[in-house]
């Protein structure tokens, strides 16, 4: 959305964002706000305030402290039951029915044409209905994931149909729904008649800007001391690269230069699980705190491979349409993949169709094979770089654009006709 931001108003249209304060428990704030948005942080009370701007990192190698990992077990436990209905962020939604909410953000929301909201979380789809009965605006409820019927947080038989009438009765009020992947478009049709789909895709001006200042690599024929695969993003339960650790050690016994992996990001799960469960890959292994946008971009151009691992779960919407950022930005990269995962998956399908797949299994010989082949010099991959830039955040911003454009249009044509 950010990006969506800083194109609308390069061509001229004028954009607010309205958002919560954020605090140094929200982690390190690495990037500014684009250039012509005009950006509104509320506190607690309705009132503009300023975010935290912390430089420490958002994580460290260690992970979370004792406390902090307790909080996270209470969590846990709490959404087990409650799913996603309860939100700290509920009162940031409430205020845009207050009577004292700022005067900056009743204006710019009383001469906006079109209300945007975004999640996760939900709740700014709870703003985006208070606002279009307030200020009777255009409204488009944009999901980056679902709501209702999410695979990851799956709540409890209390909390499920709850979240599935909160979604369809906030809908009902929207204009205009847009998701992010063929799957979770199917999904929302099911509340309502107008679902758009626009994808996360990938900022092509980051990229030019970083690949800039990337270290070129070695010549042609000077020798590897190791092949370095990195991996960028969180390790979470239903992502632990079991296949991929097997694959190198068995890779790293042959002749040549041996591979490494770097995880870039919060691993503390898969860092409690080395020991035991992958001792003979701890050499070959290195955990990296999580990094700013630029460095992660920086470090996906400097990679000499790229490891790409998500759920390979297609027993609902939610699980197939997982069309996640990094996807967009590693084909960006054009580094060859690695992909741990299903080859029915639909982020297999975009990395077949971007030419980039060097393999992608759920098996850890063929993944081995395949790094064989890659360190022999006998995998040739062909990006098309047309199919990469189509999914260019240009590309996604202009179809945003003019989605609004529409809706901007059919909000003139109402007015006229009343």
């Amino acid at each position: 959305m950010e990006s969506f931001a800083r194109h609308l108003v390069d061509k001229g249209h004028d954009v607010s964002v309205v958002t919560t304060c954020k605090t140094a428990r929200d982690g390190r704030l690495t990037e500014g706000t684009p250039d012509g948005v005009r950006l509104f942080e509320l506190d607690n009370r309705g009132r503009l305030g300023a975010s935290a701007r912390s430089s420490s990192p958002v994580a460290s190698v260690q992970g979370r402290s004792a406390g902090g990992m307790r909080l996270l077990k209470i969590k846990r436990m709490v959404d087990r039951f409650l799913g996603q209905l309860l939100d700290h962020r509920l009162l940031f939604a409430a205020q845009f029915a207050s009577p004292f909410l700022a005067k900056e953000v009743k204006s710019a929301l009383s001469e906006a044409d079109i209300v945007v909201s975004s999640s996760p979380p939900w709740i700014t789809h709870l703003a985006g209905w208070i606002a279009k009965k307030r200020y009777g605006v255009r409204w488009l409820a944009d999901y980056r994931d679902q709501f209702s019927g999410n695979h990851i947080q799956i709540g409890s038989a209390f909390s499920r149909p709850l979240e599935r009438w909160i979604d369809r009765g906030l809908l009902r009020s929207a204009d205009c729904v847009s998701v992010i992947s063929g799957p979770m478009k199917t999904y929302y049709e099911q509340f309502h008649g107008r679902v758009e789909c626009i994808e996360n895709g990938y900022d092509e001006k980051a990229f030019a800007r970083i690949e800039q200042v990337v270290v070129d690599k070695p010549a042609s024929g000077v020798p590897k001391t190791a092949f370095v695969i990195r991996y960028a993003g969180s390790i979470s339960a239903d992502r632990i690269p079991h296949a991929l650790l097997q694959a190198i050690v068995q890779a790293n016994r042959g002749e040549g230069a041996p591979f490494h992996v770097e995880f870039c990001g919060e691993s503390g799960l898969l860092r409690s699980m080395m020991p035991k469960t992958f001792p003979e890959a701890q050499p070959f292994v290195r955990f990296v705190p999580q990094l700013g946008y630029s460095e992660a971009l920086a470090a996906m151009l400097e990679a000499d491979l790229l490891y790409f691992v998500e759920t390979s779960d297609t027993s609902s919407l939610s699980a197939r349409g997982v069309l996640t950022t990094k996807l967009f930005e590693y084909l960006a990269a054009k580094k060859p993949v690695i992909a741990e995962i299903s080859e029915e998956a639909l982020a297999a399908q975009y990395l077949r169709a971007s030419g980039l797949n060097m393999v992608i299994s759920v098996k850890s010989d063929e993944i081995h094979d395949a790094l064989i082949r890659y360190r022999s010099g006998g995998q040739v991959l062909a990006p098309d770089d047309a199919f990469i830039h189509s999914l260019s955040r240009a590309v996604k911003a202009q179809a945003m654009e003019d989605l609004l454009g529409q809706l901007y249009t059919e909000g003139a044509r109402t007015v006229v006709r009343s």
